[in-house]
């Protein structure tokens, strides 16, 4: 059920639609974080469903049994997702338990994943033993009965001393380094115990983890932060450690008697399987979410569906969805993505290059969502057929744009600058403002991303007069709409191989990417540009 109404834009006028959503939320994982985030959407008045197993952690996530008992949040444990279809405000979810399938509706869905922890003695040298142990296995060492008791010293009546290797394993596992600093400092304050800590570039850029490094430091901790990574040689139970200290500037060697390796995540299958059923994008290694920073923190490439990691989430991806679904309703610009049903052939060109997940199609032609679609326009320049136009990007705008940007001027080469809304044009207008001298040739376009900017409208400021043509997106891994950056960089690539072929010069084509904060960078990107042009 739809109403429209209007409502002014910067741009123009436009009509607005409300879109009525289910407000069902389904949750992936039920450990601590997982059942955590229930707790907070159940408690802003939302049904919660949750698949997967709890684990004993899960006791301190605030998921009450009260909450259980209303019918708040529900747990199937021996549940996993089979598949996803539909998009925001309406994801048709099927669930599967062994070879019985179910189908369900949710509004949004949160991805709570959860990561196996693998140990990185390889990457010292070491072999495990009773001795030589991971992070998990001195933990659970620690946790027995009898506690810290249980480390043991023969022969001797000398301090037990354990020893961390952190850091160069891997860099920036903040849960590895919460997890030694935590063990290092329990060790330190054990009568007859010292604990030293090998470590690379310590990463604190978490939750209480600056608070703790600087207790074991003032509880005695010795830690060695050493440029290369330690030599650590085992022979049998005995391990020698020998580093050179940045501030002594001497060899200082140490024989522990534990020494306790970092732990580094590995993805799991079924995060993965979960990834591509709900098309959301994970980093380089696999992991989610991805390291875009517009998704930080919580969101995904796709408007409805979070990812949960680390502490804070939960709170945030509750605020989110209470903001997408609290009403029942969304609204959004009636025109934002819009398919002429007689062009459209249904190629899928568009369903495949969505980063949104917004496209699906019915009756013969592609659908676009207004609840999922986030007017990036990648899709309509895709189109082989011209059949999508943007609301406030169509093309009759764009070509009325480029005629006004193509300007003669005797002291300056023309210009003509498609620049995304999201970065380049933002760093365009701060540089004006700023006062960095721009050619008086120069006119910038604003698009709704670098992926909207296709061949058509290139050729049009080329035929129209102008000297040379700029795109201008995102840096790679920062565009809001995922690859339009990407997109874009291949059809100047493809222009310019024509350009060429035509007996033109190609140089005067250019893609560039640039940040918004990047004024000074943008003037200088312009002028260069200028120079080579003249």
């Amino acid at each position: 059920m739809t109403t429209q109404h209007s409502e002014k834009n910067t741009m123009e006028a436009c009509d607005m639609v409300d879109i009525k959503i289910n407000r069902d939320v389904l949750i992936l994982g039920a450990g601590a974080l997982g059942l955590e985030t229930a707790s907070r959407i159940a408690a802003q008045g939302l049904r919660v469903s949750v698949i997967g197993r709890k684990t004993a952690c899960a006791r301190e996530s605030g998921c009450t049994d009260a909450m259980l008992d209303s019918g708040d949040v529900t747990i199937m444990q021996d549940v996993t997702l089979y598949d996803v279809a539909g998009v925001t405000g309406d994801f048709r979810v099927t669930l599967a338990r062994g070879p019985e399938k179910t189908e369900a509706r949710f509004g949004a869905v949160v991805v709570a994943p959860s990561h196996a922890r693998t140990p990185l003695n390889a990457a010292y040298g070491l072999t495990l033993n009773d001795r030589v142990l991971s992070e998990s296995a001195f933990g659970e060492l620690i946790s027995r009965e009898g506690g810290l008791d249980n480390l043991t010293r023969s022969g001797d009546d000398q301090d037990t001393v354990v020893a961390f290797l952190l850091g160069f394993g891997q860099e920036g596992d903040t849960v590895s380094t919460g997890r030694i600093l935590e063990s290092a400092l329990a060790v330190q304050n054990k009568d007859n115990c010292r604990a030293y800590i090998y470590a690379g570039n310590v990463k604190v850029g978490a939750k209480g983890l600056e608070r703790l490094f600087t207790a074991g430091r003032h509880a005695g901790v010795v830690c060695f932060k050493p440029d290369t990574i330690p030599l650590v040689e085992q022979d049998g139970p005995r391990v020698r450690i020998s580093v050179t200290d940045p501030v002594l500037r001497t060899a200082v060697e140490l024989e522990p008697d534990y020494v306790v390796v970092e732990e580094g995540m590995v993805v799991g299958e079924e995060n993965l399987k979960n990834a591509a059923l709900l098309r959301i994008d994970t980093d380089i290694d696999g992991f989610l979410p991805s390291n875009n920073v517009h998704r930080f923190p919580v969101r995904s490439n796709r408007k409805g569906i979070f990812v949960v990691s680390g502490p804070g989430d939960a709170a945030n991806a509750a605020l989110g969805i209470q903001e997408l679904l609290g009403k029942g309703t969304v609204t959004v610009p009636a025109d934002q993505a819009k398919v002429d049903e007689d062009r459209c052939v249904i190629c899928l060109t568009c369903y495949r290059s969505c980063p949104h997940g917004a496209i699906f199609w019915e009756n013969g032609a592609a659908v676009i969502s207004p609840a999922a679609c986030q007017g990036c326009g990648i899709c309509a320049g895709e189109c082989p057929m011209d059949a999508i136009q943007i609301g406030g990007f169509s093309d009759d705008i764009l070509r009325a744009e480029v005629e006004k940007a193509v300007v003669k001027d005797q002291d300056s080469p023309s210009i003509v600058a498609f620049c995304c809304k999201n970065s380049a044009h933002g760093a365009g207008e701060a540089a004006s403002l700023f006062g960095h001298a721009l050619p008086s040739g120069f006119r910038m376009i604003k698009v709704p991303c670098a992926g909207k900017v296709d061949v058509e409208f290139i050729m049009k400021a080329f035929v129209d007069g102008a000297d040379g043509v700029m795109v201008a997106a995102c840096h790679e891994g920062n565009c809001k709409a995922e690859r339009g950056n990407i997109y874009a960089k291949w059809r100047v690539n493809e222009i310019r191989k024509r350009l060429e072929s035509m007996g033109l010069d190609k140089e005067s084509l250019e893609f560039v990417t640039v940040a918004s904060n990047m004024a000074g960078a943008f003037a200088a990107k312009v002028n260069a540009f200028a120079e080579k042009l003249r």
